[in-house]
């Protein structure tokens, strides 16, 4: 007659036990956050903000307080023509605006990744010559 002791097989048991229910008990990852992006606009030869384009910034430094974005993508565009630099130098004081702005608002400047883009490609068209998109960018996305 085979005979197995009852007590190694309860603890076994209770550590298998013990093993599942940790694992269930695992929360789910959690689902990667979306990007989100905030357009707005200069007037022609200029770097400062407009009372529509501040209250577009106010509204970013928002977002980015309440959902933490890993980093925030300032990317600046300038006219289509003309000397490529100057273009260049414009879209770098459109962002350096843009990220002063939200400073005040109380964001971590570290958190800004600047792109003085200069000007776009033709097909944005003029509309889009002349602004920044302010991107809320979270970790996995």
């Amino acid at each position: 007659m085979f005979h197995t002791p009852i007590a190694p097989l309860r603890a076994l048991l209770a550590i298998f036990v013990v093993a599942i229910a940790g694992c269930t008990m695992l929360k789910p990852a959690a689902k990667p956050q979306m990007p989100q992006t905030f357009l707005l606009f200069f007037h022609a030869s200029s770097a400062d903000l407009t009372p529509e384009a501040q209250a577009i910034v106010d509204q970013a430094a928002e977002k980015a307080k309440q959902l933490k974005p890993s980093t925030i993508a300032i990317a600046g565009y300038a006219y289509n023509l003309g000397d490529p630099k100057d273009n260049e130098r414009m879209a770098a004081r459109r962002v350096d605006a843009v990220e002063k702005a939200m400073v005040a608002d109380g964001i971590d400047p570290k958190l800004f990744l600047r792109l003085p883009l200069g000007a776009p490609d033709d097909s944005v068209g003029q509309t889009g010559d002349r602004r920044i998109e302010i991107r809320l960018q979270f970790s996995g996305s």
